[in-house]
């Protein structure tokens, strides 16, 4: 199956199929543990991970049924403008989950540089649309980035807060580099590393 870069215009489309995506995420359960709120929220905070940082997003040709957010090595690069936006408007959009988001962002990225200190491929993100999923197109849309990383011969790393996408993940070479409930009351999270 083909994947292409998600052009500009897509963002909108891209955003809404990750929330339906990561609607039932453990994770996103407990920074947002309303499910009409989750909803609501969910495609304005992916859109706002695509414009806040510089990653190299991926999605299936024509109508957007899943997209992959990767960061090469020695990103990324925050857009500072958006950044900005997003430190003000965030707290105002989320208001009392704001301490359990921060929280979540803060142990991912300490999980992340616990998996691998050095240069990796990492992928920040990648969701496919529920009705659509079970079809090739996650696997698809794996494969950017660890053709990137087998050619910079560098690993990959990952983060799941769901033990049923482990089998996924380990059919592409991906193993468990180490367990752990992060931050304090928050679901159980896997960091994965796939190694060059």
């Amino acid at each position: 199956m083909e994947v292409v870069r998600l052009r500009p215009e897509q963002l909108g489309d891209a955003s809404a199929v990750l929330a339906r995506a990561f609607q039932d995420d453990p994770a996103w359960s407990w920074v947002l543990p309303d499910s009409r709120r989750r909803a609501a929220l969910l495609p304005w905070l992916f859109r706002l991970g695509f414009e806040v940082t510089d990653a190299d997003v991926w999605t299936t040709p024509g109508a957007v049924l899943g997209a992959a957010r990767w960061l090469p090595p020695e990103r990324p690069r925050l857009r500072l403008p958006t950044a900005l936006i997003a430190f003000v408007a965030t707290p105002l959009r989320l208001r009392e989950a704001t301490g359990r988001f921060l929280a979540y962002g803060r142990a991912v990225e300490s999980m992340r540089t616990r998996a691998v200190s050095g240069p990796h491929w990492y992928l920040a993100g990648i969701g496919v649309d529920p009705p659509q999923q079970r079809k090739g197109i996650g696997s698809a849309l794996l494969g950017p980035g660890l053709e990137g990383a087998a050619r910079d011969r560098l690993p990959v790393v990952l983060l799941t807060n769901s033990e049923r996408n482990l089998p996924f993940y380990r059919r592409h070479g991906f193993e468990v580099a180490f367990e752990a409930d992060v931050p304090p009351g928050a679901p159980h999270a896997w960091a994965m590393i796939r190694t060059p």
